[in-house]
């Protein structure tokens, strides 16, 4: 489990009320099936966090350095193309050189087809996919390996179910509804190009997000506000990802080289585009942080925690609770900086002003060749 090891990619959500008591009982009704079962059609179900096949979920496994961690399992049989291209192509040359025949018909390859795979996939075993959750019970706060929209879906679905209540995926509308009480669909839409109407260029509150941190990254690289944080260091990185809906290329893809001071990122700048995803480095006190942000989710990619310098090594459970704690508080840093953010963007005198000022920040901005 990536929460454990490595790096972390996670989405945030918010939990409305407190997983009802016992907290357990929902999720060890629901446990994923025996694997004996698992045919053709993915089937879900729950496990504990310490590996894909633990079904036994009670109050020693399914509690890890203080968090809840469980996980959602997606269980499939499948039979790799290349085995079932060659298995029919097998099966046709026999029956064609029993009857003489130059072709068969379309019934034919159907029940030929249907029999090959009703004989290989019980023999194939199960693949599985794993949707991990942590959570510490006295915050309102969860953290899931759920990137895609459908693995929120599916995630959102199942843990409906063995709670009673859906987690709210705390995506930058929602983020900023909560944070300014009101909608930010309602907001005025802005281009940061002098040359290019409001209208033209994305209304995604995390768009406008993603390049007012570009902005603040450049400008103040060690005072980036970050509400009721303080203050951070961030330096922006690529890969850098810009879009805009409409004539030419809708999105724009930098990598390698210096893509920030790129002729490629001014132009696309000049052109309505705006900021959707990018590498950060996140510096609190003496701690540097990497990872990659998408603005249309503030989904986070590839975060690497900080190993904890130690004169005796960190137990499992200590050195994954030391690994929660600083997704806590990277998660809690993006938020701020959201924060800070929404606190201008709400604010029409003062959102004019900094998106003046980014105009003429994109426009006077110095470009490496």
């Amino acid at each position: 489990m990536s929460f454990e090891s490595g790096s972390v990619s996670f989405r945030i959500y918010q939990l409305p009320r407190d997983i009802p008591e016992p907290v357990l009982d929902g999720f060890a009704s629901r446990t994923a099936p025996p694997m004996e079962g698992v045919k053709d059609q993915p089937v879900y179900g729950w496990v504990t966090g310490r590996h894909l096949l633990d079904r036994q979920i009670d109050e020693q496994n399914a509690f890890w350095g203080g968090y809840l961690r469980l996980c959602l399992l997606q269980a499939e049989r499948k039979i790799p193309s290349s085995l079932l291209r060659a298995e029919l192509k097998q099966e046709e040359l026999i029956r064609l050189s029993i009857s003489g025949g130059e072709h068969l018909s379309r019934r034919e390859r159907t029940e030929m087809k249907q029999e090959i795979v009703d004989r290989l996939l019980p023999s194939m075993p199960p693949q599985l996919k794993g949707m991990s959750f942590v959570h510490r019970q006295t915050d309102s706060l969860l953290f899931a390996e759920t990137l895609a929209d459908k693995q929120v879906d599916v995630f959102v679905s199942y843990f409906r179910e063995a709670c009673g209540f859906a987690p709210i995926p705390l995506s930058p509308e929602a983020l900023a509804k909560q944070l300014t009480h009101s909608d930010p669909e309602s907001w005025p839409p802005c281009s940061f190009s002098a040359d290019v109407e409001a209208s033209r260029t994305s209304p995604l509150v995390g768009h406008d997000f993603m390049t007012w941190l570009w902005y603040q990254a450049e400008l103040h690289p060690d005072h980036v506000p970050a509400g009721k944080e303080g203050e951070v260091g961030v330096m922006l990185e690529g890969p850098l990802t810009l879009v805009m809906e409409g004539g030419g290329a809708h999105e724009l893809s930098l990598r390698k080289g210096n893509p920030t001071q790129s002729a490629e990122a001014k132009s696309g700048l000049l052109a309505g585009k705006k900021l959707r995803r990018a590498t950060l480095n996140v510096v609190k006190g003496e701690t540097v942080w990497r990872l990659t942000l998408d603005g249309e989710t503030l989904a986070v990619r590839s975060f690497k925690p900080v190993m904890a310098e130690s004169e005796t090594p960190m137990d499992p459970a200590s050195r994954f609770s030391d690994r929660m704690i600083q997704v806590e508080v990277i998660s809690g840093l993006i938020c701020g900086m959201f924060e800070s953010f929404c606190k201008e963007r709400v604010d029409p005198e003062a959102w004019n002003k900094r998106v003046k000022a980014m105009q003429n920040w994109i426009e006077e901005r110095n470009v490496s060749f």
